[in-house]
């Protein structure tokens, strides 16, 4: 059954420049150690007419629909949002990193400070106060924001769940790619 709240990033890969101000943003506000990233920066060469172009994926959690990381924790330490974010509980993680390898998206860190899991909830203290996600406030072109997946899909011909270095799969990942210049 579709989560009609459903959450999710929307990207606009054709608009990223892959200068990286997402990833700060998300490092800056989380307080993340130098060498945790939850938002990745990945660059991919395209074959385009004649020639070949960079086309840059911004992730992070894509906040699963069928999240693997929720599946495999022995601690019970994920949990679903009403409104689908996946959110970690990090007083509940045992430090066990069954979620880091059980996540197709890279998008689950060990801490080495405690040992325990840390990955993107989307800021939900920043959504739960009507406010963006520091990722997307941080993006100097405007290409990503966060927004009801499904309203997205319904409501613009342009956006999928496919992208260079992004496609759905079984977890049910909740981003969208627009696939437009703005």
């Amino acid at each position: 059954m579709q989560n009609q709240h459903q959450r999710g990033f929307v990207f606009r890969q054709e608009n990223c420049v892959g200068c990286g101000a997402c990833t700060v943003a998300c490092q800056i506000h989380n307080e993340l150690p130098e060498n945790v990233r939850f938002r990745k920066v990945d660059r991919y060469e395209v074959q385009k007419g004649d020639g070949i172009v960079d086309v840059w994926l911004s992730h992070s959690c894509m906040h699963c629909s069928n999240p693997a990381c929720l599946m495999v924790c022995p601690a019970q330490a994920y949990t679903l949002r009403h409104d689908g974010l996946v959110v970690l509980d990090r007083e509940k993680c045992t430090g066990c990193g069954l979620c880091v390898s059980a996540c197709p998206y890279d998008a689950v860190a060990m801490i080495d400070t405690d040992g325990k899991a840390a990955k993107c909830n989307m800021c939900i203290e920043l959504i739960d106060q009507g406010k963006n996600p520091a990722c997307v406030d941080g993006c100097p072109v405007q290409c990503l924001k966060s927004d009801n997946v499904n309203q997205v899909l319904a409501q613009k011909t342009s956006a999928s769940k496919q992208g260079v270095g992004y496609g759905d799969c079984l977890t049910k990942p909740n981003m969208v790619i627009i696939k437009e210049r703005s």
